[in-house]
């Protein structure tokens, strides 16, 4: 059975009309109610989310457009799952991002003048601040070699599937 991806259409019926040739309205019921027998999810279209995989019924009296991704499933869900490791990969390298930022934020306290003044007569607070920049800067260190790991593996990853990072 050949599939589709969703692309965001606002109704069934112009799923419809994208995947078969010059329906009648009694043939676009009957598509209709074919997709959404294939593809149940279908009846809550506001819950599909774009990209998703769609069962392309087989219905010989209607002919598919050929212009709509109607190819091998295999390639297809891989190039789907690519792209889902692609963005995820994005949006992980967007946290890391922030995780570093905080960190260097948290350094710059914990070495400001300011602080070191407020702490000159606590020397024990002040070695806690200085063990505490140890351990940000170790962090530090250690979320970069991690970064670089999660980049390379999704790129590997994404290369497996026949995707593009």
């Amino acid at each position: 059975m050949p599939i589709a991806t969703f692309r965001g259409e606002k109704s069934v019926a112009a799923i419809a009309d994208k995947l078969f040739v010059k329906l009648t309205p009694k043939q676009r019921e009957k598509a209709e109610a074919a997709l959404i027998k294939e593809n149940p999810q279908l009846r809550e279209l506001a819950t599909v989310r774009e990209g998703a995989i769609l069962r392309v019924p087989d219905l010989p009296e209607l002919r598919a457009k050929t212009n709509r991704s109607l190819e091998n499933p295999d390639a297809q869900i891989a190039r789907n799952i690519a792209d889902a490791v692609s963005d995820y990969g994005n949006r992980l390298g967007e946290r890391f991002k922030a995780v570093q930022k905080d960190g260097k934020e948290q350094l710059a306290v914990l070495k400001s003048g300011e602080l070191r003044k407020a702490l000159a007569d606590a020397p024990a607070y002040r070695a806690i601040a200085d063990e505490a920049a140890k351990a940000l800067d170790a962090r530090a260190a250690g979320l970069n070699d991690r970064q670089k790991a999660a980049d390379a593996a999704i790129k590997q990853a994404v290369a497996g599937l026949g995707g593009k990072r």
